[in-house]
């Protein structure tokens, strides 16, 4: 479950406040130059040796004017991750550098922006809620080794924002096995209707190029990502700020800029209601098909709805979310690799709903919270026979390369979490995010041999209990 694979998750990259509307990164008020340093520890279950560390370091500078309404802006961001023999690596948290520019009769939101990221650019994608977005990275399956840098350019004015956005990733050509840049496009628009009311809609196109069939002969197919998002949102009353929940922010290297920033609480009401939803189109290896190399295109759907509301020092939040498993693997596609599901293979979505609710101590700087989620996961049931599909067993299918078998002729069972958390704020200088989430997950199985010695897909325990730390200083 989402919880259950949370460290794994953070250790990725840790997300987007929910109340943003804008993959640029958050500019400062006024010329500064700011060090953040983080460490995050996270266990998955308390029972199993997979607890995990990581360092956080980001350096963000913004530049006095250099011309009438021209600024620079940069921020460094890298985690440091252990390893044992070498001690450390260094891996870029999507770093940037770029351009702001607003002339005088502007209101203080509005720019012209050009960002350019050198070497990954996470902080572009498709999608608003973390766990509907897509297209964070371009592809697991055939990815080089020169990074995935970027470029995009966004126009925000008072009622509306725009924004034109490429990524270059490098690939491996499925039949040369050569590496080359390939291009990934994304577009997108936003318009105010209301002072509380506003509709987003965005597009993305990536090409992977031919894929990795070597042996196919006659014409190359391409493998190909198309999708475009949208969402209705709909603001009233006092800001009513992110959720505590890092199950929230999976994915979004953001996250350390954002989740500290000081929230609001003037008292009296307010609501944040949103509503996306996401097509995705790949061109995939036909999996039905007996001619080799043929292509067919598999379409992946995704949606969300959350609502937040504040009262007072009271903060109430809900999220309902479903996606098929081809939406959840589309950075590495295919059943198998680069193919489409099989025609007769049953396809069951993720279901998802989560309610919670926190409160803010003023005194103690403290807001304890408590969260409830249930997921039905996202199945795979084939129906296809031996040998096309290697097992009959219902796949369980948890993300993107991480999946799991349930006994042969069983069916998936509802997940159970309950989550405790805590942020506490120090002031400008520190801040403390805790966890402790317990999960029921009867979809849990390993393997053991049968009376013939062959192994066998068996029940494992299904109770989980596991937590995650975060220290931030700022300076």
């Amino acid at each position: 479950m989402t919880s259950s694979l949370l460290a794994a998750s953070l250790i990725i990259a840790l997300g987007q406040s929910p109340e943003s509307v804008s993959t640029e990164p958050a500019a400062p008020a006024a010329s500064f130059l700011q060090t953040r340093l983080s460490f995050l520890a996270g266990d998955t279950d308390f029972g199993a040796p997979d607890a995990t560390t990581r360092f956080h370091v980001a350096l963000d500078a913004r530049t006095a004017e250099l011309a009438s309404g021209l600024r620079a802006e940069a921020g460094l961001s890298l985690f440091i991750n252990p390893v044992a023999v070498s001690g450390a690596i260094l891996q870029d948290n999507a770093s940037f550098f770029g351009l702001r520019y607003r002339p005088s009769s502007w209101a203080p939101d509005e720019r012209l922006a050009l960002t350019v990221f050198p070497v990954s650019a996470t902080r572009l994608y498709m999608g608003h809620e973390n766990p509907v977005a897509w297209a964070r990275i371009s592809s697991m399956t055939r990815t080089g080794n020169d990074g995935e840098p970027a470029l995009e350019l966004r126009l925000s004015r008072r009622r509306w924002d725009a924004f034109i956005a490429a990524k270059i990733p490098s690939l491996q050509n499925g039949v040369t096995q050569e590496l080359e840049r390939r291009l990934m496009l994304l577009v997108g628009a936003g318009v105010n209707l209301s002072p509380s009311l506003r509709v987003e809609a965005g597009a993305a196109n990536l090409d992977l190029g031919p894929g990795s069939r070597p042996y196919i002969s006659g014409g190359e197919g391409d493998i190909y990502t198309r999708g475009v998002s949208g969402r209705v949102m709909w603001r009233h009353g006092v800001p009513v700020g992110a959720n505590v929940d890092l199950a929230l922010y999976e994915g979004d290297p953001t996250f350390f800029e954002r989740f500290f920033a000081p929230d609001v609480y003037p008292g009296g009401f307010g609501a944040h209601v949103a509503l996306e939803g996401s097509y995705v189109s790949q061109q995939l290896f036909d999996s039905d098909s007996t001619e080799w190399g043929a292509m067919r295109k598999q379409a992946a759907h995704a949606a969300a709805l959350v609502t937040r509301l504040k009262w007072d020092r009271l903060r109430l939040h809900a999220l309902a979310y479903y996606r098929t498993p081809s939406f959840m693997v589309l950075a590495n596609p295919g059943f198998p690799l680069e193919s489409t599901l099989y025609e007769q293979m049953e396809s069951l979505a993720e279901l998802s709903a989560t309610v919670g609710a926190d409160y803010f101590l003023q005194d103690w700087g403290l807001t304890p919270g408590f969260l409830v989620r249930v997921t039905a996961p996202a199945t795979l049931k084939s129906l296809v026979p031996q040998p096309m599909w290697q097992r009959s067993n219902p796949l369980i299918v948890r993300g993107t390369t991480l999946y799991s078998y349930l006994p042969e002729g069983e069916e998936r069972s509802p997940i159970l979490t309950a989550k405790a958390t805590a942020r506490w704020d120090l002031g400008e200088v520190a801040g403390v995010l805790a966890e402790l989430f317990y999960t029921r997950d009867p979809n849990q199985t390993t393997y053991a041999n049968d009376d013939t010695g062959v192994a066998v897909v068996v029940w494992d325990s299904q109770d989980i209990v596991g937590g995650n730390l975060l220290l931030q200083v700022r300076f």
